[in-house]
């Protein structure tokens, strides 16, 4: 896969999951199903890398936080920080060049890997034939989560979703991120 240029996710009411769409530079676009379970284990997945990337960022740093609820808001602003500087308005540009094929797959594992330049890379694939891999950076990896956030809230999954103190909600229109 060539690198990724765009991603959105939008609940669709008649599947009661989430698609979750991304093209790449080359206007490739690969589709998946997200179901409830999926999204929430995907969080798990995602959430365990922020908070290794907030230790590993905590053991230069000369005060440790100890309280659990510091940590957590900590967490909770650094996202925000992030994803502050994310594109969430730039309309997602559909492609017709679709390699895994025009309907979507039914995503079934998750995993993180070493990656290139020491990134964790999400592995996102179905129970068979190809899925995806993606070398998350801090910006990948923030607006995945507001994604996941919005379009959890939108189908009213009531998911656990926090880094700490709740996200913003969302309106109806698809989450997208460029």
């Amino acid at each position: 896969m060539s690198q990724m240029h765009q991603i959105q996710m939008s609940y669709i009411s008649s599947e009661d999951r989430v698609l979750f769409r991304l093209n790449t530079k080359n206007r490739q676009e690969f589709r998946f199903w997200m179901t409830r379970r999926y999204t929430a284990i995907l969080w798990k997945t995602l959430a365990r890398v922020v908070n290794e990337a907030g230790k590993s960022a905590k053991a230069i740093s000369p005060a440790p936080v100890q309280d659990e609820l510091a940590k957590s808001a900590e967490q909770e602003i650094k996202h925000n920080e992030v994803v502050s500087q994310g594109d969430f308005d730039t309309a997602y540009l559909e492609s017709s060049y679709l390699p895994l094929g025009d309907a979507p797959t039914l995503l079934f594992s998750v995993a993180i890997k070493p990656g290139p330049s020491s990134r964790a890379m999400l592995c996102l694939h179905p129970e068979k034939g190809e899925g995806i891999e993606l070398a998350l950076n801090e910006q990948i990896l923030h607006s995945l989560c507001k994604l996941i956030i919005d379009t959890s809230q939108k189908a009213q999954w009531n998911l656990d979703l926090s880094f700490g103190s709740g996200s913003a909600q969302g309106d109806e229109a698809p989450t997208g991120w460029n």
